[in-house]
């Protein structure tokens, strides 16, 4: 597995990927409304996210499939999904690690995020506090989710 910044050309990709996650590793935690409302990111989408000030897109990729990716955007875990047949690979774990490495450098000492459900147990695991548990507005449907963060050091 190799990590690397996110290009125009994976986009597809990724979009496909995305709602793929969703659909399948979400779906024990959510609603079927919920998971149809979330999981609808296009393509230009996730181009127009790596274009936004201060966010950066990490691509995960064994051999040349896209099989994970990590979003920054300013100080915030924006986004993190691992392909759902490469659950439980330390994918996650890597593009994590990378992310809070990209982040040290851009002289960021707190990274924060709204976690799912689903991956709340996955960022306790790597150092993430919960502060809240929360809803998160998506189109028409409120996700509960938690407001966590994690201090990082070197």
């Amino acid at each position: 597995m190799r990590i690397r910044r996110f290009r125009d050309s994976d986009a597809i990709e990724l979009a496909r990927m995305h709602r793929g996650t969703i659909r399948v590793i979400n779906k024990k935690d959510y609603t079927k409304k919920q998971i149809n409302v979330w999981a609808t990111a296009s393509a230009k989408k996730w181009r127009e996210n790596a274009k936004a000030k201060n966010s950066t897109i990490l691509i995960a990729l064994d051999k040349n499939k896209l099989i994970g990716f990590v979003q920054l955007k300013d100080s915030e875990v924006k986004a993190l999904y691992v392909h759902k047949s490469y659950i439980g690979r330390e994918i996650g774990k890597r593009l994590l690690k990378k992310l809070e490495e990209t982040a040290y450098k851009k002289g960021i000492r707190k990274l924060h995020c709204m976690s799912t459900i689903t991956a709340k147990n996955f960022y306790q695991k790597h150092g993430y506090k919960i502060i809240k548990k929360t809803k998160y507005k998506i189109g028409n449907q409120k996700l509960t989710v938690y407001k966590m963060e994690k201090n990082l050091s070197h």
